[in-house]
């Protein structure tokens, strides 16, 4: 296998751009959908590197942990009169994180460690 050439600048690669997504998403939420959508419209398509699937698999999952964990905070929140409203910037904090570490792998091409992580 040949080994690519040095990328001059930012490299725009798929998982790039669901990572940009999610992270622009973790303000509106809205991105953060499409990220999601287009993570599952590029996994397993034939073009892809082999480390362009543990982006995926790892995007897909920060996902769904972020909307079970808003959803359980909402609830939570209404149960107790709005005295947990204060942790939801702790979701977004942390769906950012796992963003920004995406986003410099992806821009070495390197795979995620271990997509299935409930961290980063």
């Amino acid at each position: 296998m040949a080994s690519r050439p040095e990328a001059q600048g930012f490299d725009l690669n798929r998982p790039t751009i669901v990572a940009l997504l999610i992270l622009v998403g973790a303000v509106s939420g809205l991105p953060t959908l499409i990220g999601a959508i287009l993570a599952y419209v590029w996994r397993g398509a034939a073009e892809n590197a082999p480390w362009e699937e543990s982006h995926y698999a790892y995007h897909i999952r920060g996902f769904w942990i972020t909307v079970v964990a808003v959803i359980g905070l909402a609830v939570l929140t209404l149960l107790s009169f709005g005295l947990l409203a204060f942790l939801f910037p702790l979701i977004s904090i942390w769906l950012v994180v796992r963003a920004i570490v995406s986003i410099a792998k992806a821009q070495r091409h390197e795979p995620m460690p271990d997509p299935n992580t409930y961290l980063w």
